[in-house]
């Protein structure tokens, strides 16, 4: 018997392929995990700093590594400050795998288009697509009749591909909480820095805040400075996001390369692990890249 979609109204058809679709376009950009293997898509590797009594006052020292050893949320500040100076647009690779409920979900790998204005995002999952094989935003574009923001959303199952080729979806709303951790306005570098600063502030203010330097490190073969934050996270119902981050900021490019979250002090309990890797800068995207039209979705 041929399945279908038979007797059921436009409305409910939609309904029912973006139920299955809803899982694969919302995404976080904030926190990622290393007790899960990166199954050959990165390398990752962390080298403990130093004493500070061998560093801190070297004439030859690298000025941002003493900033990062000694202020480590000024430090931050100052890479998000260069990044709204000198960043317009990227593509990218991004790695990402969390806990959704109990479950840890399969490593997804997409390709990326980024822009900052208007801010919009491409991606094309590239491995272990979950019901979306594409999905493109631009913020105020597209929107229902509430005035909610839609992102278009190319299946990737074969039965729903079978029926529909591209739908709009409310990027936020139940169905996306239940799907991820972050919703896709809130994917990218300038983001994740919003993210960890915010955080960390907020716990600085309220006396609790343990942001650490703990040494360099590399992604995929590129020195990264490596921090640990701790926050007095106890659950999802928490305001903080998670009691453990490690994330890596790259040496050249100042920006977060790899983010790994978790729910406990040793890192066990995996909330989430998101990378963004081998980015090309400022390549002067226009609506063109962002449009279903052009990307014939």
């Amino acid at each position: 018997m041929r399945l279908g979609f038979v007797g059921i109204s436009n409305r409910k058809r939609h309904a029912l392929v973006g139920l299955l679709i809803t899982t694969g376009f919302v995404v976080q950009c904030h926190q990622y995990s290393r007790g899960n293997p990166i199954r050959q898509t990165a390398t990752v590797s962390v080298q403990p700093a130093r004493p500070a009594s061998l560093t801190s006052h070297s004439p030859s020292a690298n000025p941002m590594e003493q900033l990062a050893r000694t202020k480590p949320l000024d430090f931050l500040l100052r890479c998000r400050d260069r990044y709204a100076r000198t960043v317009r647009d990227y593509s990218c690779t991004f790695i990402k795998q969390e806990r959704i409920g109990n479950r840890i979900t399969p490593e997804q790998v997409t390709r990326v288009k980024f822009r900052e204005e208007p801010y919009s995002v491409n991606m094309v999952w590239t491995h272990n697509a979950a019901d979306a094989a594409q999905v493109t935003y631009i913020e105020g574009r597209w929107r229902d009749g509430n005035g909610q923001d839609m992102a278009w959303c190319k299946p990737a199952g074969a039965i729903a591909k079978l029926f529909i080729k591209k739908i709009l979806q409310p990027i936020h709303g139940k169905r996306a909480a239940k799907a991820s951790r972050r919703t896709i306005d809130q994917f990218g570098f300038a983001n994740t820095l919003n993210l960890i600063i915010y955080y960390s502030q907020k716990a600085a203010a309220e006396g609790t805040l343990d942001l650490r330097y703990v040494g360099l490190g590399a992604i995929n073969g590129r020195p990264t400075y490596v921090f640990e934050r701790r926050l007095p996270y106890t659950g999802e119902e928490e305001p903080y996001p998670d009691r453990l981050l490690v994330f890596h900021i790259d040496r050249e490019w100042l920006l977060p390369t790899a983010c790994f979250s978790y729910a406990d002090d040793e890192g066990k309990v995996l909330l989430g692990k998101y990378l963004l890797t081998d980015p090309a800068f400022n390549n002067g995207f226009t609506d063109a890249d962002f449009s279903p039209e052009t990307l014939d979705m």
